[in-house]
């Protein structure tokens, strides 16, 4: 009765509310009746794991420390055919695998593949360990396998709804620039601008420039903010076009973009005219100063 009781008050916190991992797994092992020993050989990672890069750093680190003090916090898996998923605890699962441990501690839980898979998701949100595209991903793949709404999600996850939307929108992004999200190359925040890029070419030329030239989030919004030029005429409210540059002038232009990753704009008119370099702080000038020289 005590099991039945306590799977029913971990399904309503997994289903309804953004309580923290931590104090999901609390209440679970409360009752240290239900804790067992079981055959590390037995234990499966969690084929639904949002979590894709682990820190092997830092799980080593875990390694050592219950090495020293031993598991203190029991991992949480639900059983399938005589073996047994892990549901939360998987840093642990692999410091105990790499300490080449036989058995290992662990609660065995009633879960269905819907409240595995948040709870896992819960955890790993809540304690930072996903990267955005693992997180957006995620998120995905709650809404795809199971017909969730984003609003259904951030209830789950404890997010707000523009959070979930504005997370799934870095899917977009082409593969490339999402796999230097993971590898921390640019930002959240330079993805989230990227974003405002609609042609394809373009997008990879400034995501290239970001990353070889190390170009700030701000920097990146000033240099596309000041390609997007109008010019009025007087109070009409009519506008002007720009006379269109030669292709010649453009690939000038688009070669010196790249070479000093910032905005730069050649006017040319009668076989003269100027160059103008933006650069948009102290230290963006200097960079573009030791560029040149």
């Amino acid at each position: 009765m005590t099991k039945k009781a306590l799977g029913k008050g971990l399904g309503a916190i997994i289903s309804t509310s953004p309580t923290p991992a931590a104090e999901i797994e609390n209440i679970v092992v409360e009752d240290k009746n239900r804790i067992r020993e079981i055959e590390l050989s037995r234990i499966l990672p969690n084929p639904d794991q949002p979590r894709t890069v682990f820190d092997e750093t830092e799980i080593e680190g875990l390694a050592e420390s219950i090495k020293a003090v031993g598991l203190i916090m029991p991992i949480i898996v639900r059983e399938n055919a005589g073996q047994f998923i892990i549901v939360a605890g998987e840093r642990r699962y692999r410091a105990c695998k790499l300490n080449e441990m036989k058995k290992i501690k662990a609660i065995v839980i009633e879960a269905d593949e819907e409240q595995n898979f948040t709870m896992a998701l819960i955890e790993n949100i809540q304690r930072a360990d996903l990267n955005p595209i693992e997180e957006a991903r995620a998120y995905k793949l709650l809404i795809d396998r199971f017909k969730l709404k984003q609003q259904d999600v951030a209830k789950r996850v404890g997010k707000e709804r523009t959070t979930i939307t504005n997370s799934l929108r870095l899917l977009n992004l082409p593969e490339d620039v999402q796999n230097g999200l993971i590898d921390r190359k640019i930002t959240q925040g330079h993805a989230k601008v990227l974003l405002s890029i609609e042609d394809h070419r373009k997008l990879m030329n400034v995501y290239n420039q970001v990353v070889e030239n190390g170009i700030s989030v701000r920097a990146l919004e000033s240099m596309l903010n000041g390609t997007k030029e109008t010019v009025s005429a007087g109070n009409d409210s009519s506008q002007r076009a720009v006379q269109p540059k030669s292709s010649q002038i453009k690939k000038m232009e688009d070669d010196l973009i790249s070479k000093l990753g910032t905005k730069v704009e050649i006017k040319h008119s009668n076989g003269k005219g100027r160059i103008e370099i933006s650069y948009y702080s102290l230290d963006d000038f200097e960079r573009i100063v030791e560029k040149i020289k």
